[in-house]
């Protein structure tokens, strides 16, 4: 299975905490060899010194005739945890009357007999001792001191320990120092990231804050900077497109006006009636076409049609279908359902809901509003073939087409300008498989939720629908309504 690639903070950390390790490492092992180097070595040169006069004063006693080789060693002042041997006539002899095991001094025998003093360590009884051996020339015997050295080997230890805990405190304290350098590091991407985020959510008035660091001034400058040129011309385009839209209801109103005039007058030929009757089509769809544009400039500009307002819901669908001409379709909703928004606007997107099931789906065959706790969603369904999932969220672009059956007379608007209203309204709108096979288009709303008797009435909180959220639908560019 292939590993999870680490993330930016989580290398640094890993970073920090191994170059602390390291470092450490480098110190204690620094520390401790040459430490116990001169530790020994001390213990050794003191072994020694102490050996060689010990050995002088046994060696001047057994010159003496027939003197006692116990007594000799019983006469020796010896340090504490120190035991002397005496190899005399083949005979060992020990200072020590509970030890007469003299398998420690073995480690140097060799070289002793051979006439050598010699040094060595040993592990007696898993008990670390220094092991001095001297010959004694002249009076046949060969001298040794065993020294058990616990407290050096214990000395050791302890500052190996120390060390070592050492090492992992400052392992630790720098993967702790790696984790506050990302920190810092990465909150101004993260607040880069999250200004990006609201922007494409639509809060186009998001900035990043000012800062007195010279190292992020230019970033978060630059931020700002393509912010505002990206508002600008968003703008600018709006603007455009609002001005060339009002431009054109002028001729557009002329022109439809005179093909009234032309339709109405009975000399034409049946070719030119003919003709006639289809400039006014298609002067019909232009002019659609035209008001649509009109009111999705208004809707990016936020500007209100009317005054918000509580509105009923079941009386807003009923009018829709009213409006629509569905007089044999009623419409599902409790009377208790209520939105707090403009009513213009959202008549007019289900208006653009209707229309669509209508021209692209075949018929509506239900329209229904049902709660969803702090929220409420309209259902519009159809009897059509539905939309295929990969193109449910394109449906919601401008002027996108889903290949309908021959109907071609849409904008290409009408479910951009629903998502657009839904997104004012802290709401938003999806399309899914209806269960009885057609298409569903659910819009959803904040329920309206009365303020107590001290407040004044206001919109119930958003929190999060279930399947989109406001970040959602500005992320899923909303998209046509009648051109599925």
């Amino acid at each position: 299975m292939r590993l999870r690639r680490r993330g930016l903070r989580a290398s640094v950390v890993t970073a920090f905490a191994g170059g602390a390790l390291l470092i450490s490492l480098i110190l204690a092992i620094g520390t401790y060899l040459p430490t116990r180097h001169y530790l020994v070595e001390q213990r050794e040169r003191n072994a020694l010194r102490q050996a060689f006069t010990d050995a002088a004063l046994a060696k001047e006693r057994l010159r003496t005739e027939g003197v006692n080789v116990a007594d000799v060693l019983a006469e020796i002042d010896q340090p504490r945890r120190t035991t002397v041997y005496v190899h005399h006539d083949s005979q060992w002899y020990s200072s020590n009357l509970t030890e007469q095991d003299h398998s420690a001094a073995d480690e140097v025998a060799d070289l002793v007999a051979k006439g050598s003093v010699a040094v060595a360590w040993a592990g007696n009884g898993g008990r670390p001792t220094v092991v001095v051996g001297i010959p004694l020339r002249g009076v046949g015997a060969d001298y040794y001191e065993v020294t058990y050295a616990e407290e050096l080997d214990e000395t050791l230890r302890t500052m190996g320990n120390a060390l070592a805990i050492s090492a992992a405190l400052t392992t630790i304290a720098g993967g702790l120092l790696g984790w506050y350098a990302t920190r810092r590091v990465l909150r101004p991407l993260n607040q880069v990231a999250l200004a990006a985020a609201r922007i494409s959510a639509g809060e186009l008035d998001t900035r990043l804050e000012a800062t007195d660091d010279p190292d992020l001034a230019t970033l978060t400058g630059s931020f700002n900077t393509m912010v505002d040129t990206v508002v600008e011309r968003l703008d600018h385009d709006a603007r455009f497109a609002a001005d060339v839209s009002h431009e054109l209801r002028t001729p557009v109103a002329t022109l439809t006006t005179s093909i009234g005039v032309l339709e109405g007058a009975k000399e034409l030929s049946p070719s030119s009636a003919t003709a006639v009757r289809l400039m006014g089509a298609e002067l019909e769809r232009f002019r659609n076409a035209l008001e649509d544009l009109i009111a999705l400039g208004r809707l990016d500009a936020g500007a209100p049609e009317s005054e918000r307002e509580v509105v009923g819901v079941a009386e807003l669908l009923a009018q829709a279908l009213a409006d629509s001409g569905k007089t044999g379709l009623e419409a599902e909703a409790a009377p208790e359902l209520e939105v707090y928004g403009d009513r213009l606007q959202l008549h007019r997107a289900l208006a653009n809901l209707i229309r669509n099931a209508e021209t692209h789906g075949g018929g509506l065959t239900a329209l229904r509003a049902i709660s969803r706790g702090r929220y409420l969603e309209i259902h519009a369904e159809d009897s059509g073939p539905g939309v295929p999932p990969a193109e449910r969220v394109r449906i919601f672009e401008r002027f996108a087409r889903l290949g309908a059956r021959g109907a071609t007379t849409g904008s290409g608007l009408g479910l951009s300008i629903v998502a657009q209203t839904a997104l004012l309204h802290d709401g938003s709108v999806w399309c899914r498989q209806a269960d009885t096979g057609g298409a569903d288009f659910v819009l959803s709303l904040p329920a309206y939720v009365p303020a107590p008797p001290s407040s004044e009435p206001a919109p119930a909180s958003t929190p999060e629908p279930a399947p989109a959220s406001k970040a959602a639908a500005a992320l899923a560019s909303p998209q046509d309504r009648d051109d599925r």
